[in-house]
């Protein structure tokens, strides 16, 4: 926010903001739970953005904020960390809104799948439900 418009004009710099504010979103929803934040890196630098690992269960998110549809090319760290640690199910955080469905991570990915999720409807359905979990307390 503070750079203004120039950040709009740097695609880099604006994925790591919509990383953040993922992540802010991500755990501004579980703050009241037993929860842990975590990132991982497998072999040739792999990376998954973010992995919360609530009820003994991992949930991996990763965030690919660009104008191209997300494919498995650009998703061997959520291939490798779902096939290393057994996982069924990530999610992607992508730009488009015709981004968005669900992706089977093949063999690689042990089997799992991943659901791509547009950035303002990931934060607006995180947002949503902390305003419904505050509400039922």
């Amino acid at each position: 926010m503070l750079k203004g418009k120039s950040l709009l004009e740097d695609s880099a710099a604006l994925g790591v903001a919509v990383e953040t504010a993922f992540y802010k979103h991500v755990v501004t929803r579980y703050y009241e739970q037993s929860v842990a934040f975590n990132y991982w890196r497998g072999k040739k630098d792999y990376e998954v953005d973010i992995i919360v690992t609530v009820g003994g269960r991992l949930v991996p998110f990763e965030v690919k904020y660009r104008s191209q549809a997300t494919g498995l090319g650009e998703l061997k760290g959520m291939q490798q960390f779902c096939a290393e640690r057994k996982v069924a199910r990530g999610y992607v955080i992508t730009k488009e809104v015709t981004d968005f469905g669900v992706l089977p991570l093949g063999e690689a990915g042990g089997g799992a799948m991943v659901v791509k999720i547009p950035a303002p409807l990931a934060c607006y359905w995180l947002g949503r439900s902390e305003v419904e979990n505050t509400d039922k307390q």
